[in-house]
């Protein structure tokens, strides 16, 4: 890795890190399948032959499904009586013969799955839920990856560069990764937000009389047509990136995706800047006149698809944007081999933050259950394709501060922690952990849409935490409203319209969480403690119920 492809990461990821990564996953199957001891060549026979009766399977249902079409024939037939014979002497004994053989291959088909299950056990135990993020420390120095988001971390964020605490009734966050980037600290989130919106219902009614006169005289039946407007609770995840840096502390700004990504290739990309570049002047001689400060850099091109027109620090946006930067940051909007243009960033301070749409349609907190399989070939391609796309979509996540030589150049001072959180987890692990608790664990009574689980410390009760949990949902209550249409009558009538009453509920709960010291999941499940609920090394449970002092031993005895 030179220092030419580090400043430029859109280039290091194409020459190096995309295959070195790739290369890397593959070892790491390969070993955790030499650890395992599975009989991979048994595995691949089972799964022929298994494959091999489905498709007998199929075939029988193919000839069963044609029986069944002769059925609706011969009952046909039985309103012209010949029909009888053929349902009762030719109909039923095919259709059991059937119905036995398709039994048979069934039973055979289950006891072949069983056993691919069983030879791939000893691999599907071995799968653990930190094993991504592992992988991509292995690929790139650039990036390390916490096992917890350590309160210290958190107090630095929040204290430092003003990251947000957890109060928002809203939100929930339901995974995090943390960790630094050249030594300076990130959050990755996963929240899921409530946003209130006007959902409109509609009702009608049916109103007749009578219409003209004399012989033009007819009876007229009309449809009146009621709306009401009320609000409905919607659910959204997100996920993105939180990075704190000190580096033009002082600077805030925001850009959006811009249009590169429909532009084919650099003609149409010149021709686009040449024709909007005087839109820029135009913009900053309206900042001028509105007693503004914004000036356009040299590099239109930069200005046009980056953005961050809205700054309010001109001195510190060339700080961060040299040269080699904008170059960079095109690099990155235009690629390829990545995403091209398709994340947002906002810096306020020493606090940035990226969404990018490829991180919302991707699995960057993994379900290990996702990794497991009885087919060996199955399972090792989706293994390998999925962490090599959470590599790039994190990286690629990355890739806009590594951009900055800036940010690269400057490390994070060292910071004094000042135990002033209360806790030994921050507020955002407390949620994580509320919300992989059961549906049902803290849903309210009468609670009857998704939940937004929010947390406060209780008690810090020396390495546990004691945590409360406030559980919002809402009830849905049907309701009618009746609203006045003027009919064709010339009279006004009440037309019903049902609507659903979201009503807010709640309802509050308690869990304890407290550190193993320890990220080994392979181990924890061996230990048997079904009961609790266990993330990174984080073990919870609802009532204290479980030897934490033993559990801890357990878990540091070596094998």
């Amino acid at each position: 890795m030179d220092k030419f492809d580090l400043l430029e990461p859109e280039l290091l990821y194409t020459r190096e890190l995309k295959d070195k990564h790739h290369d890397t996953v593959v070892k790491y199957f390969d070993k955790l399948v030499e650890k395992s001891h599975i009989d991979v060549e048994a595995n691949k026979a089972t799964c022929k032959k298994y494959y091999k009766e489905c498709e007998n399977l199929e075939n029988l249902q193919k000839k069963l499904r044609k029986l069944r079409a002769l059925q609706v024939l011969f009952i046909f037939l039985c309103l012209l009586i010949v029909g009888i014979f053929l349902l009762i002497f030719v109909y039923k004994p095919r259709k059991k013969i059937f119905d036995e053989e398709i039994a048979k291959q069934e039973e055979k088909i289950q006891k072949l799955l069983d056993e691919a299950w069983s030879q791939m056990a000893p691999l599907n135990n071995l799968f653990e839920s930190s094993i991504p993020s592992k992988i991509m420390e292995t690929t790139t120095p650039l990036i390390d990856m916490d096992r917890i988001f350590d309160v210290k971390k958190y107090e630095l964020l929040r204290d430092k560069y003003g990251m947000w605490d957890n109060e928002d009734e809203n939100s929930s966050t339901l995974d995090l990764q943390s960790g630094n980037i050249l030594g300076n600290p990130f959050v990755i989130f996963k929240d899921v937000n409530k946003q209130m919106v006007m959902q409109r219902y509609e009702g009608t009614m049916v109103i007749s009389y009578y219409s003209g006169y004399g012989k033009d005289r007819h009876l007229v039946h009309e449809t009146l047509h009621a709306y009401v407007d009320k609000p409905k609770p919607v659910y959204s995840k997100e996920t993105y990136l939180v990075y704190g840096n000190e580096a033009a502390n002082h600077l805030c700004f925001s850009r959006e995706p811009s249009c590169i990504n429909s532009l084919k290739d650099e003609k149409e990309i010149d021709k686009y800047v040449r024709r909007h570049e005087k839109d820029l002047t135009k913009l900053a001689e309206k900042s001028m006149k509105n007693g503004g400060n914004y000036t356009p850099l040299g590099n239109s091109e930069f200005e046009l698809f980056f953005g961050g027109l809205d700054r309010n620090n001109e001195v510190e946006y060339r700080l961060l944007f040299t040269p080699l930067a904008q170059k960079s940051m095109l690099q990155v909007l235009k690629s390829k081999v990545g995403f091209g243009d398709d994340f947002r960033f906002i810096k306020e301070n020493g606090l940035n933050v990226i969404t990018s749409a490829h991180s919302q349609g991707t699995a960057l907190f993994v379900d290990v259950e996702a990794f497991k399989g009885f087919d060996f070939e199955k399972v090792k391609d989706f293994f390998i394709d999925y962490n090599d796309n959470y590599f790039k979509c994190l990286f690629f996540d990355f890739a806009p501060l590594l951009s900055i030589p800036l940010y690269q150049q400057h490390k994070a001072h060292e910071y004094i922690y000042k135990n002033n959180v209360g806790s030994n987890f921050p507020c955002f692990e407390h949620e994580v952990i509320a919300n992989k608790f059961s549906d049902k664990t803290f849903r309210p009574l009468n609670g009857m849409t998704d939940l937004i689980l929010k947390t406060s410390i209780e008690r810090k009760d020396g390495e546990t935490d004691v945590v409360k949990v406030t559980s919002h949902s809402h009830n849905m209550v049907n309701r009618t409203e009746f609203v006045s249409v003027f009919g064709g009558d010339g009279r006004s009538h009440m037309v019903p319209v049902d609507w659903i009453d979201y009503v807010p509920v709640q309802a509050e709960g308690e869990f304890s969480v407290t550190d193993l010291g320890t990220d080994d999941e392979v181990k924890f499940k061996s230990l048997g403690h079904n009961d609790v609920i266990y993330a990174k090394g984080l073990v919870s449970q609802q009532t204290l119920n479980v030897d934490i002092k033993q559990l801890k031993s357990l878990m540091a005895k070596e094998d």
